[in-house]
Parts: C-alpha cells; structure tokens; sequence
C-alpha cells in the first residue's frame, strides 16, 4: 500500500479537504508539480489552475485560484484564494462564464487599467480551470 501524508485545501472561507491521501498534482507558478510522501520541504506559489489528489486510484479535481503552497515531511497545506471541487462546478455555467470573461478581456485592452485587467485576467484563468475540471468544452477553442 503507498504511504499516505495529509493535505489541507484552505481557502478564506474555510478548509475544503483535510485528508490523508497518497499524492497530489498541483499548479505551481513555474508549472505543475507533485507531492508523494517524504518529499523535500517546499514553499512555493500556486497559479489558477487544476489542483487534484490521489485516492483509491482515482485523482479528485479542484479548480483553484492564486496562492501558496507548503510542503512538509508529512504534510501538503495549500492555501489558495477559491476553490471549487468537481462535484459542485456546472460545466455549462464555467463554459459561459470564461465565454464572458474572455469578451471582458478583449474590449478592455491591457493598457486601460493593469491592476483590473490583471484581476479579470485572473478570473478568467480560474474559469478555464473550471471549464478542465468539469470536463466541459468552450465554443471556439
């Protein structure tokens, strides 16, 4: 049997999972990365993207935004800005919604305002996240 470690999924409005699983894949800012039992210290960013862990030969999925994560010899604590479990995201509705941020993004231009056009960049990249867990295509793309 694989040895487990715990993982804490933590966003401002609570803890989402506080689980032992066998490994996890997550969005780091230089690209994905895993975490099996032992691994080597680690602080690191979170970019929006698909956070998922192993558990009985199947990886359950989250769309995560922006954050930090923190590995320990026995621990993974992931401390990200929202969250969204597979199982509560409507791949229709993440379809539309990354369909209208992407729009929003177009008739903004980088230039008008980089603070708010970084926030909606963001959230659409939290969107598209979404639009993968759920398995759902965009028109277009």
């Amino acid at each position: 049997m694989p040895e487990k470690f715990k993982v804490q999924l933590v966003t401002p409005r609570g803890m989402l999972l506080d689980k032992e699983v066998e490994e996890i894949i997550a969005p780091g800012i230089v690209g994905e990365f895993g975490v099996l039992a032992g691994h080597t210290p680690l602080l690191t960013f979170i970019k929006p993207g698909v956070f998922s862990y192993l558990e009985a030969d199947k990886f359950i999925k989250f769309a995560v935004g922006s954050g930090f994560c923190e590995v320990l010899g026995d621990s993974v604590t992931v401390l990200v800005e929202e969250a969204y479990p597979e199982s509560d995201i409507d791949g229709a509705a993440a379809a539309s919604e990354l369909r209208e941020l992407e729009g929003r993004l177009k008739t903004m231009g980088s230039v008008a305002d980089a603070a708010a056009y970084g926030k909606l960049l963001n959230q659409a990249k939290v969107a598209r996240a979404k639009v993968s867990v759920s398995g759902a295509t965009v028109a277009g793309h």
